[in-house]
């Protein structure tokens, strides 16, 4: 009998502390306030991004970019100002390479990339869409219709565009080593996929000058993974990479931005160019498995 009544009281004593525990954190609910316990105090450890120290040296170069691309569109809207066309051709074009080479990582930032880059086949309405602006929509004011005037909101616009991808580029959960592996390919096919075939700087003929900053821009990404690779398929990279220099060296001059105009090339110089783009697309694909990136 003094079992069962001992049992009882037993039963009793855990039933009323399950229900004061129950009664507590039901109060804490309602009144919107938080009492952590152990469980939810603890801290899940979360697993190292990987290739985080190279990701993050390849953005801290695009990053310097950005700012000085923030520099010379600043420039750029002040020589659209002075109305001098020459002066806003220089500047234009002096302008231009910085972006050239972020554009590596265009898919982290997709929407300042339409807005610092897009060309009007991106637009349904073409040039007509209110959506075209930044570098190719000043382009075509600039060197086609001689209209420094209507150039001066977009180069304002873009100021603001910039700085926005400066935002992007500090924020390093936008990227991934898969997804910058991704951009290096992706723009090392674009060249001679759809830059060549589609004229990239239809107007200011400046298209080589194009080709060279995107090719700095993917080596600028890759390079800080080539360590980490088996000599034999780093090599294979950095030939590809000097058969892209190779393929415009007779166009550019060392430290200036301005390149031989495209239109000037012969079909063999073109083919060239495209061949040595697409050794680099490959090279950088098997890049990519050696280093068992997804």
């Amino acid at each position: 009998m003094r079992t069962r009544i001992s049992s009882l009281i037993t039963g009793l004593v855990v039933l009323l502390a399950v229900v004061l525990i129950n009664s507590t954190q039901t109060m804490s609910s309602v009144g919107k306030l938080s009492y952590p316990t152990h469980a939810s105090s603890s801290i899940v450890a979360q697993a190292p991004t990987p290739y985080a120290a190279e990701i993050e040296e390849g953005l801290q170069y695009f990053r310097k970019l950005a700012q000085e691309q923030l520099v010379l569109v600043e420039e750029l809207q002040t020589a659209l100002e002075s109305g001098d066309i020459t002066t806003a051709e220089a500047t234009y074009i002096k302008a231009r390479p910085p972006y050239e080479q972020i554009e590596v990582f265009a898919a982290s930032f997709e929407q300042e990339d339409a807005d610092i880059d897009a060309r009007p086949y991106a637009f349904d309405d073409g040039e007509k869409s209110s959506e075209f602006k930044g570098f190719h929509r000043i382009e075509r004011l600039v060197f086609r219709d001689r209209d420094l005037v209507a150039a001066v909101p977009y180069a304002k616009e873009l100021k603001g565009t910039v700085q926005s991808l400066l935002d992007k580029l500090n924020d390093t959960s936008n990227f991934s080593a898969s997804l910058n592996f991704d951009g290096m390919i992706g723009l090392a096919t674009e060249v001679p996929a759809k830059k060549i075939s589609g004229e990239e700087e239809t107007w200011s003929d400046q298209s080589i000058l194009i080709f060279r900053e995107n090719w700095d821009g993917i080596y600028s990404q890759y390079s800080p993974f080539a360590s980490l690779l088996d000599s034999a398929v780093a090599t294979k990279v950095d030939v590809a990479y000097e058969a892209c220099k190779k393929s415009i060296a007779q166009f550019v001059t060392e430290g200036v931005a301005a390149a031989t105009p495209y239109s000037s090339l012969s079909m063999e110089q073109r083919r060239t160019i495209l061949r040595a783009s697409y050794q680099l697309r490959d090279a950088l694909i098997d890049a990519r498995e050696a280093l068992n990136i997804s």
